[in-house]
């Protein structure tokens, strides 16, 4: 079955908020008759997969329902990008919603683009809304992803991430298995490979991803963070090994010079998430077998606070580092 749009949403543990995300989606029927709303009941031990099978009685041939055996979240965002009937994909967690549906199923009926970026509002604690702005893109132009300017604004990587993006359907499937399945923190593959796949982006002037942060248990949580900081250290890995997979040769591409600076950082960037999230002796724990991966991985990284972690002993590096990074703060601060 053809459609436009497949919307995957997750449910496991949402039974306060799935209505809300579900009601989200109920547009014009006309337009709705070309979205394909997979919902994936992600074996979940409450009334939330009953919840959202009501969408399915209300609405066959528009929702539909896959119940599973519990897998995590990207195993439930892999089995979406492989049973989707879309044209494009839209993932949207199910304690989120949307808005302007109807105007982003007109837009998409009118390109063709692999990749489509759109505003995203968070709502952070204390009723807080933040908007991430699209900067340094001109709305509904077309670009090739080869030579758009990656590296041009630092925000242009958070845009790729799915708050912000819609994917070509047909981009991601030839990356299956793609997410990390049984871990969270599997979202961090979309860091790189929207990059990699993409041929063409466009950006849009609309707001349409809602997204909660101030629910109980996140997974942004530093508490959260500290307890699966085996599952970061994975997908930070399984990341870096993605984009080694799936090298950018040639040399002229814009994509090329993104992943020559980026790859570098994300070494660097999994060792010092360990001095940030951790107490010292497990920082020290971490942070060692962290350096052993990256000589295996690459002998040659010299990079960072990785450079100078081998070069100091980790007392001293660690007062160094906890140092640095109070220094910022301080700054940012009085700033």
């Amino acid at each position: 079955m053809s459609k436009l749009l497949t919307i995957i949403i997750p449910v496991y543990k949402v039974e306060d908020y799935i209505r809300k995300c579900l009601d989200s989606l109920i547009i014009d029927p006309r337009l709705m008759q070309k979205m394909d709303v997979l919902i994936i009941n992600d074996g979940t031990p409450d009334h939330s997969a009953d919840i959202s099978r009501e969408y399915t009685k209300r609405f066959p041939g528009i929702f539909r329902q896959i119940d599973k055996e519990n897998g995590g979240h990207g195993s439930v965002w892999n089995l979406g990008v492989k049973e989707a009937y879309g044209k494009y994909i839209k993932f949207l967690d199910s304690d989120d919603w949307l808005e302007n549906l109807d105007v982003m199923i007109q837009k998409l009926e009118q390109t063709d683009a692999d990749l489509i970026i759109t505003s995203n509002i968070s709502h952070c604690p204390g009723n807080e809304l933040w908007k991430l702005e699209i900067k340094d893109m001109e709305f509904d132009r077309v670009y090739d992803a080869d030579q758009f300017d990656w590296l041009g604004n630092r925000s242009h990587g958070n845009y790729i991430f799915h708050h912000c993006a819609i994917y070509k359907t047909s981009m991601f499937r030839q990356y299956l298995p793609l997410f990390l399945e049984k871990q969270p923190y599997d979202d961090v593959i979309l860091g790189a490979a929207p990059i990699i796949g993409a041929k063409t982006l466009v950006a849009w002037d609309l707001e349409v991803y809602h997204y909660l942060m101030d629910r109980e248990g996140q997974s942004i949580s530093l508490d959260v963070q500290r307890k699966h900081i085996d599952a970061k250290i994975k997908v930070q890995q399984s990341t870096i090994q993605f984009i080694e997979d799936h090298p950018i040769t040639d040399p002229s591409s814009s994509k090329k010079l993104y992943f020559d600076k980026k790859l570098p950082k994300l070494y660097s960037y999994g060792h010092r998430v360990l001095l940030e999230l951790l107490p010292y002796k497990d920082a020290r724990k971490y942070s060692k077998q962290w350096d052993s991966w990256v000589i295996n991985r690459n002998p040659k990284m010299r990079t960072g606070w990785i450079k100078l972690y081998r070069a100091l002993p980790f007392p001293l590096y660690w007062i160094c580092y906890n140092s640095y990074t109070k220094g910022i703060k301080w700054y940012k601060k009085i700033k």
